[in-house]
C-alpha cells in the first residue's frame, strides 16, 4: 500500500481537523501522512532570523485540545493514517514553498471548503494564493461533520463524577 503525503493548511482549530475523515474515505486504499501547516511570513528582525532554526514559540500556540483531536483521529483511522503532525511554514515565495513541498514529498494539498484561517500571529497569512501558484495538485473538500468533535477536559470530567 502506497503512502500519500498530504499538506492541509491549518489554523490549529478543531474545525480544521474535520477534513481528515473525508480524506480517509476518499483514499481508502492508501496510507496517509498528514501535515497540518500554518503559514508565517519571515520576520524582518535579524535576531528572529538567527534563531529561526530553534523555534518552539509557535508550537505553544497549538492547544492541547488540538493535539488530543489529532490523537483521536489517528486512533480512529489507525490502519490508514500513519501520522498527523502540526507544522509551520516560514516564507512567502513560491520557490521556498515548492522546496518545502519537495522536502515533505507532498503528493497532494487538501483545502477545506469555506474555511476562514485565523491568524495565530501578526506574521500569519492566508496560504491560498501561494498554494495555487505552486503547481501542485490541490483538492478542495467539504468537511462532513457527523457529530461535532469535542474534547472533554479530564479534570472537569473527574470533578463531575465526584459530585
Amino acid at each position: 500500500m502506497k503512502t500519500l503525503n498530504i499538506i492541509i493548511p491549518s489554523d490549529f482549530t478543531l474545525s480544521s481537523l474535520n477534513i481528515i475523515p473525508v480524506l480517509a474515505e476518499r483514499y481508502p486504499d492508501q496510507k496517509l501522512n498528514i501535515s497540518l501547516v500554518h503559514f508565517l511570513q519571515l520576520s524582518d528582525s535579524i535576531s528572529d532570523l538567527l534563531l529561526l532554526s530553534r523555534r518552539s514559540r509557535e508550537y505553544q500556540l497549538i492547544s492541547d485540545e488540538f493535539y488530543a483531536g489529532c490523537t483521536m483521529l489517528k486512533n480512529d483511522y489507525a490502519g490508514q493514517i500513519e501520522t498527523i503532525t502540526p507544522d509551520f511554514f516560514y516564507g512567502n515565495t513560491v520557490a521556498v514553498f515548492k522546496n518545502y513541498l519537495e522536502e515533505k514529498e507532498t503528493g497532494l494539498i487538501a483545502m477545506p471548503e469555506n474555511h476562514n484561517y485565523a491568524r495565530l500571529t501578526p506574521n500569519s497569512f492566508d496560504p491560498t494564493i501561494l498554494m495555487q501558484r505552486s503547481g501542485y495538485k490541490i483538492i478542495t473538500l467539504k468537511a462532513k461533520v457527523k457529530q461535532p468533535l469535542t474534547i472533554v477536559n479530564v479534570e472537569a470530567e473527574h470533578e463531575l463524577l465526584e459530585v
